[in-house]
This record gives structure tokens, C-alpha cells and sequence, in this order.
């Protein structure tokens, strides 16, 4: 299905956005309900341009149309042995961290040296156990 919107030319867009313009303020310019739309039309736009290579923006096949996979695709998640890990050593903070806007978690000196007993120059590994996220002080970086 492909997307019309209200006769803009992708091109106009994207030259707005090139020349300086938000994302927000060209959203205003042009009267466009969504955000996403106006990235949409500039992708078209740097594609129109030859900035970029063209894209396909028709929508994909629903899942049940596509064939399946021979192998079941898992997604990677590294486990290790239980048996291999040392007896965990849980330090509770009062402190929370909540995922910002961009994606990033704040870890600053005061948590990670005087909470959670790690000095200035450690490594550590980060990864998923269940629902945990675990910080492992490594021997040097990977």
C-alpha cells in the first residue's frame, strides 16, 4: 500500500530538513499529522534526489504469507553455566534508573564506585540474566 500525502513532494521535504529546518517545524510547514511522516517523506525525497538509493515503501506480506524458515531462527542470547558463575553477590540500591528517551541508562561515579564498589579504570561486561542486568567486572576490555 503506498502512502499519499496530501500531493507534498518528498523533495521539498527533505530540501527543508537539508537547509536546517526540525523535523518539527517542517511537520508545521507542510500540515503533517505525524512525525514518522515527515521522516517518510524525506527518505523518499533523499531517494528522489539520488542522495540515496531508491527504496521499496510497500508494505511487506503478513507473516503468514511469507514462507517459513527451515531452521527456527532463536534470537543470540549468551547463557552461562550456572556451575561456572561464582554465587551471586546482590547489592540493592535506593536508587532507580529508568531508560531515557534516547535509550540510555545514567550510571554515574556515585552508583558504580561508591555504591557498588567498583574503581576508577574497571572493565565490565553488561548482559541479560532473565529479567536482570548484570555488570561483571572483567579483566580487561573486549
Amino acid at each position: 500500500m503506498q502512502v499519499e500525502y496530501k500531493n507534498i513532494d518528498p523533495k521539498l521535504v527533505a530540501n527543508e530538513i537539508r537547509n536546517g529546518r526540525s523535523l518539527e517545524s517542517v511537520q508545521k510547514l507542510f500540515g503533517i499529522k505525524f512525525k514518522s511522516e515527515v521522516q517518510d517523506l524525506y527518505m523518499k525525497g533523499l531517494a528522489e534526489l539520488g542522495e540515496i538509493p531508491k527504496m521499496d515503501f510497500k508494505r511487506q506480506p503478513p507473516i503468514a504469507a511469507m514462507p517459513k524458515p527451515s531452521a527456527p531462527e532463536r534470537p543470540m542470547v549468551r547463557r552461562r553455566d550456572k556451575a561456572a558463575l561464582k554465587p551471586p553477590m546482590v547489592i540493592k540500591t535506593a536508587n532507580f534508573r529508568t531508560i531515557g528517551q534516547s535509550g540510555s541508562v545514567t550510571l554515574n561515579k556515585a552508583l558504580l564506585i561508591e555504591q557498588l564498589g567498583f574503581e576508577v579504570g574497571d572493565s565490565f561486561e553488561i548482559f541479560r540474566e532473565d529479567d536482570r542486568v548484570i555488570l561483571q567486572k572483567s579483566d580487561s576490555p573486549l
